[in-house]
């Protein structure tokens, strides 16, 4: 009987034993089970409140806001022809000295190039001989003026006849006019040589050495586009020596088809963006609505006049160019801090919980007031992170590694 009841507690404990284990196996399912769900999906990010907290990560509801309708054209970056100076020589010659390079910032009436030309020499020696025979017809003139006075004189003393001092009178006349003539030939050259060539007339008053190179001035501010130019190069009046622009205005040249066209007006506003560069944005104006269609494109060219403070456009630069067509309607709006990319994709980090997150792929549109159009992907009223989404990026792309 002991034995028996010995027996029976021998059972009962294996019993407990089992039970025992089996619990403990269930209780590290259960542990399992909630890790799982704490953890989520792959799209999904936990932000505890004290992350959320110590980041600064702030929440918003998704805005029902009012947009245009726009239509986008694709286009170019050309300078205008109004801002455009092709800057030449009036004088065959060769090419002393280049004080620019391309890219440079010039001044209008500075010095770019200087050259010499056998038209200097010549221009000098008929402005010296022009001189001399000025000197020549004024000695002329002055004795032509000592004879009438002398003439007059004799007349009062009827020692000389009336047809002798007029005869006086006329060569004095004469005279003075050969003089005048000669004062319009002295100024002629005189021009010639200041006004055309650049140079001093009076060569004594200017002792540099290059006091009879022909300077190449610029013939207005702006920046340098094209130099054709070096040391020892000779230059024809054929020749652009220089090309000079004014960045701060140039055109945009937008190609769009027959739809658009009806829908735009002169003087119309217009964003012009590169494709490169998103966050560069300028403000322009319709002034051309284009003449004729492109035969193969059917498209037409408008030109759009830009504003370029910073200098940062330059011609032949591809751009966008964004039309106000229609009246305003209704569109989902979130902040710009709001989107992050995700492999390559626009994202959103939506509130399921006060701690989780959802990652929300969205299609985006043009810039509103400062915030992004949502074309898809949203809708008004969902809750999602604004400033400090790329923390959730953060633990989003951490996560995905510890998988």
């Amino acid at each position: 009987m002991k034995m028996t009841r010995k027996a029976a507690w021998t059972c009962v404990a294996a019993c407990c034993l089992l039970s025992g284990c089996h619990k403990e196996q269930g209780d590290a399912k259960n542990e399992t089970s909630t890790k799982a769900e704490r953890k989520g999906s792959a799209d999904e990010v936990t932000l505890s409140p004290q992350v959320q907290s110590e980041e600064k990560v702030q929440i918003a509801p998704v805005e029902l806001g009012t947009a245009a309708a726009t239509q986008r054209a694709k286009g170019r970056i050309v300078l205008p022809d109004n801002a455009t100076w092709r800057v030449g020589v009036l004088a065959e010659g060769r090419v002393e000295k280049v004080y620019f390079n391309l890219g440079d910032s010039v001044k209008k009436g500075q010095v770019l190039a200087r050259m010499h030309s056998h038209d200097v020499h010549e221009a000098r020696a008929a402005y010296a001989n022009a001189l001399a025979e000025r000197s020549r017809l004024q000695a002329a003139e002055a004795l032509a003026q000592k004879n009438y006075d002398r003439s007059q004189r004799l007349y009062t003393l009827k020692a000389e006849s009336v047809s002798q001092t007029e005869m006086a009178k006329q060569e004095l006349v004469n005279a003075q006019s050969a003089t005048r003539e000669a004062d319009n030939i002295v100024r002629r050259e005189a021009t010639h040589l200041e006004e055309t060539l650049g140079l001093r007339a009076d060569a004594s008053a200017d002792s540099s050495d290059d006091a009879d190179l022909i300077p190449i001035k610029a013939p207005a501010s702006g920046r340098i586009l094209q130099k054709a130019v070096t040391p020892g190069a000779t230059i024809s009046p054929s020749t652009d020596a220089f090309v000079i622009g004014d960045l701060r205005h140039l055109w945009m040249l937008a190609s769009v088809d027959t739809t658009t066209l009806s829908k735009l007006r002169l003087g119309q506003t217009v964003t012009v963006t590169l494709p490169d560069v998103p966050e560069a944005t300028y403000a322009g104006k319709i002034t051309n609505l284009g003449q004729e269609f492109d035969p193969v494109t059917r498209l037409m060219q408008v030109r759009i006049e830009v504003r370029n403070p910073d200098t940062r456009l330059r011609p032949e630069m591809l751009a966008s160019a964004e039309f106000i067509t229609g009246d305003g309607m209704p569109t989902v709006l979130v902040p710009q801090e709001a989107l992050q990319q995700v492999n390559g994709e626009d994202v959103v980090f939506v509130r399921l919980a006060s701690d989780l997150f959802r990652v929300q792929t969205v299609q985006i549109g043009e810039n509103v007031h400062g915030k992004v159009r949502i074309l898809q992907g949203l809708n008004p009223g969902e809750q999602v992170i604004t400033h400090g989404s790329f923390i959730a990026k953060s633990q989003l792309l951490k996560s995905s590694i510890g998988d």
